[in-house]
């Protein structure tokens, strides 16, 4: 079983800037939302055997958040799990990057401008390590900790766009669950939120 959750909140996103693979800490709602998504995991009685998480701090401070207390057997910090590489637009305000590219978030079969990461890359990418993962982990329970663009990119290409990009926003510690048979991924629980304080 794969949980994919979004990092908790930062001060960029509460202030609306692009962060991309900026490294940006969690703000202090942020840290309190990834322990209060620790605790319910453990009252779920869900325990992880495998961690996987961006090497961004907020998605890698999150995890460690998530999982103070419990044994885990194999931590691994990826950098495919990294958000979306947005180039001279990162730090930006997204009032403003919006006048410019007003779909600069769902952008598929679009030239990239500013040196930004095509959807179709990010795309690749995380279909290639999320399927790495599944097969590795072979259905244990399994954290993965990550970003909102990327997340909704794996998504939109596991439902064939009837989920993910362009469907709506992924909140801060939102998990999705994952089930993997047969060599394909299912949607369990999408973007749940219900026991975290969301901004």
């Amino acid at each position: 079983m794969l949980f994919l959750v979004r990092h908790g909140e930062t001060e960029w996103n509460l202030h609306k800037r692009l962060q991309g693979q900026q490294d940006i800490p969690l703000s202090e709602v942020g840290v309190n939302q990834a322990r209060e998504l620790g605790l319910h995991f453990q009252n779920q009685h869900i325990v992880f055997e495998h961690v996987y998480t961006s090497d961004l701090l907020r998605a890698h401070q999150t995890a460690q958040l998530i999982t103070k207390g419990m044994s885990i057997s194999k931590f691994t910090i990826e950098p495919n799990l990294r958000e979306r590489f947005y180039g001279e637009l990162e730090g930006e305000y997204i009032d403003d990057i919006v006048k410019l590219m007003p779909d600069y978030d769902k952008n598929f079969g679009v030239k990239m401008q500013y040196g930004i990461e095509s959807l179709e890359d990010m795309q690749k990418r995380m279909v290639s390590i999320l399927t790495s993962i599944a097969k590795v982990t072979e259905g244990s329970p399994t954290l993965i900790v990550s970003h909102g663009g990327s997340i909704n990119a794996l998504l939109h290409y596991i439902t064939k766009g009837e989920m993910g990009t362009g469907k709506g926003k992924l909140a801060n510690t939102s998990f999705t669950r994952l089930q993997w048979s047969n060599q394909t991924f299912h949607v369990q629980v999408y973007n749940e939120t219900s026991r975290v304080k969301v901004t």
